[in-house]
């Protein structure tokens, strides 16, 4: 505490006094505030950082540095693969505005990929490094969030700023669902599951309904991270 000298008396020597009530109380009061703001920014960042949130502000950040392994690391490979088939086999006339999707992955027209519908069961493994291996480069040269970013369709969520600015939506303690709006104003979903501690995307849809039941699935479809990290073939 600071003293002020305010007299001298007799002998010359100095006679001090306490700073004035006021000023004592507007200093305590300052101090107080820096602490508690500091305190609350803490509290708001570890919040955050535990969340599905983290997981993309993870991804976000990993397009913007086009660092694919990155980028997968936060993809249940296995779980997005059948899900993704699911989107096929759900929708009757989902083949048509899937083309584009897989056209945009460099993945050809779907049915030649897939020889329709039936056979699209029997190769989820193929399906999965696929995709695994176009998300990689679409995310390392860039493309995946420049295309995402223009995109007049829906279901092309990756957007950095769009990924961090996600509606939460918490399901379970071990699921939630992304609500995702790119700057062309459209919306699709996000599913993550925890699994291992970690929070994992497992899946993405144009409605809320799909992401719900891709985040609600049991996880049949993770994997360990060794087998996920060799399926991803970085």
């Amino acid at each position: 505490m600071k003293f002020r000298a305010k007299t001298l008396d007799c002998k010359g020597c100095l006679i001090y006094d306490f700073c004035p009530f006021e000023e004592l109380v507007e200093k305590i009061e300052l101090v107080m505030r820096k602490y508690l703001l500091g305190g609350a920014i803490l509290l708001l960042a570890a919040c955050t950082a535990s969340g599905p949130q983290k997981a993309l502000d993870e991804m976000a950040n990993a397009m913007e540095k086009n660092n694919g392994a990155a980028f997968l690391s936060h993809i249940d490979m296995k779980a997005f693969a059948v899900n993704h088939i699911r989107n096929l086999a759900q929708n009757s006339g989902a083949l048509n505005s899937i083309n584009a999707i897989t056209k945009m992955f460099g993945l050809g027209d779907v049915n030649d990929l897939l020889g329709g519908i039936d056979q699209i069961f029997g190769n989820v493994v193929d399906m999965q490094a696929r995709i695994s291996d176009e998300l990689n480069r679409a995310v390392s040269s860039g493309e995946l969030m420049a295309e995402c970013r223009k995109s007049d369709t829906p279901n092309c969520p990756w957007v950095p700023e769009s990924l961090r600015k996600a509606r939460i939506v918490e399901l379970g303690p071990d699921s939630a669902i992304a609500q995702v709006t790119t700057p062309t104003s459209l919306t699709s979903w996000l599913a993550l599951r925890k699994i291992n501690g970690q929070w994992l995307v497992t899946g993405q849809a144009v409605l809320e309904s799909a992401a719900r039941e891709f985040a609600a699935q049991p996880q049949q479809g993770s994997q360990p991270k060794q087998e996920q990290q060799g399926a991803q073939r970085i």
